[in-house]
């Protein structure tokens, strides 16, 4: 570069911001910048939760605060972790308060972190985008409001790859980013069960890390490991199962009536003998079904977006009731026969499933359903206790401005673009940094689409906090491959 073309901003924010965070350059006012935005949310998320208090609760907080306090028979399906985070935060206290502010407030510390780099990195375009359209966003600050594990996974997923991408851009750790790691590991890899995937990342890493920050990358990651084991020895969860709910769900899917179908029945002529004669699915399964429930009650409790009502309905089939051996059949059966044979209808209804997730089509508790919820527990909790009536309508005002532009403003799309961007652009140039984020998060969207019986919005918040993780990736998409390298290496 000659001296009379100097480096552009663009080119020279990598190693700035790397700097920054290594505590090279300016370590006071990054330390501010962190702490101004961390401030920032968590004045609004704790005022929020003061005009909703004790914050949003649902059928699933039911499930997992009677785990807590009941003799150890009841299971939620919750994971082990979630179970003994509330634990923690609930069994002591009786306060359903404490857990969600205690979750509220982590949530803001993760974001900041990823907001106050990008500042301190020059991005701040990109900052304050992320602050008003991501961390501030109506929906999600009602979602890190809410006694769910949904939020926090998300936030702390994206936490965890952010900072692994810094690792890998960095080759090294400086204490924050190990801070962070030790801190979102958790709630990212074991606070749901499909965030084992995240696992793999940290342990990808570890060959770009160099030195003191490796050992103790790979003491944090079997630090956790080590605890979750022992966890499920003291307390073993039972988990929801992935595979058997979606198959269950596509099964009774491919029994619903079919008007062409039952039309080619009245005259068998329009088609040769053989088409009609195949059953749509094998024979095992429907005297599997018909032993435990009548065909037509399924029909009737069947909905193309949740499997809920087959399940959890109390005059429904109740198939999650299934004998353990009927299960495994009735899986061996989806695989060896009733897939194939029904390829258009899975991958109709997975679409369908998929787009009311990313449409936010779903359900979701109301935030007044804690009155329900008080009751059937052993909490301490008083319903709205600050009377916040002009702030409670004030953020419902906003929600509700907010859901009706839900295809804009909740929209995950930004996040599978970017996602599907890091994804190629890091295959085409090997780009191990990029493919830190993107491989995981693709297994997941993969994983979501597959497997998911629900429509619910919440299994894809990760992917609308995702862009604070990846766009500063994509600012910086045309800078020269050796920038990064170029950037003093952090404390080994």
């Amino acid at each position: 570069m000659s001296a009379t073309h100097p480096p552009s901003p663009a080119a020279t924010a990598p190693a700035r911001a790397d700097a920054v965070w290594r505590g090279a350059a300016a370590p006071r006012r990054a330390g501010a910048v962190f702490l101004a935005f961390w401030a920032a949310l968590a004045a609004a998320y704790g005022l929020w939760l003061l005009a909703f208090w004790p914050g949003i609760l649902g059928e699933d907080s039911v499930a997992i605060l009677l785990e807590v306090e009941g003799d150890s028979a009841f299971r939620s399906g919750k994971t082990v972790f979630w179970y003994y985070a509330i634990r923690l935060l609930y069994g002591g206290t009786r306060l359903v308060e404490v857990p969600v502010l205690a979750l509220m407030l982590l949530c803001a510390l993760i974001l900041a972190r990823m907001l106050a780099w990008s500042w301190s990195a020059g991005l701040r375009k990109t900052s304050l985008f992320g602050l008003v359209f991501v961390a501030l966003a109506p929906h999600m600050v009602a979602f890190t409001g809410m006694l769910y594990p949904d939020a926090i996974f998300a936030v702390a997923s994206c936490g965890l790859v952010f900072e692994l991408w810094l690792a890998v851009r960095r080759r090294g750790m400086d204490a924050a980013s190990l801070a962070m790691v030790a801190v979102v590991l958790p709630f990212a890899a074991f606070c749901r069960p499909n965030g084992l995937v995240f696992l793999l990342p940290v342990v990808a890493v570890l060959p770009f890390v160099h030195g003191r920050a490796r050992r103790v990358l790979a003491a944090i990651l079997l630090a956790w490991c080590a605890l979750m084991a022992a966890a499920h020895r003291a307390h073993p969860s039972q988990a929801q199962e992935a595979v058997y709910p979606m198959a269950v769900f596509e099964t009774v899917n491919f029994l619903r009536p079919h008007a062409m179908h039952d039309l080619w029945t009245q005259f068998a002529h329009m088609n040769d003998p053989w088409v009609l004669a195949e059953p749509r699915v094998s024979p095992a399964t429907l005297e599997l079904l018909r032993r435990h429930r009548p065909i037509a009650s399924m029909n009737a409790y069947s909905d193309p977006a949740y499997w809920d009502m087959l399940v959890f309905h109390p005059e429904g089939p109740q198939l999650g009731g299934l004998p353990v051996d009927d299960r495994r059949t009735l899986v061996r059966e989806f695989f060896r026969y009733n897939l194939w044979h029904n390829l258009p209808v899975f991958a109709g209804s997975r679409t369908t499933v998929f787009l009311t997730a990313a449409l936010a089509e779903g359900g979701f508790p109301a935030v007044t359903y804690a009155t329900q919820v008080l009751p059937r527990i052993h909490s301490g909790s008083a319903y709205r206790r600050f009377d916040l009536e002009e702030v409670e309508r004030g953020f419902i005002a906003l929600q509700k401005a907010s859901y009706h532009l839900r295809w804009l403003l909740w929209t995950p799309w930004a996040g599978f673009a970017l996602l599907a961007w890091a994804l190629v652009r890091g295959v085409r140039r090997r780009d191990a940094a990029l493919l830190v984020v993107a491989l995981p998060m693709a297994i997941q969207c993969g994983a979501i689409f597959l497997l998911s019986t629900a429509g619910e919005y919440r299994y894809l918040l990760p992917f609308f906090v995702l862009p604070l993780a990846l766009l500063p990736a994509w600012v910086w998409r045309r800078e020269a491959p050796a920038a990064a390298a170029s950037a003093p290496q952090p404390v080994r």
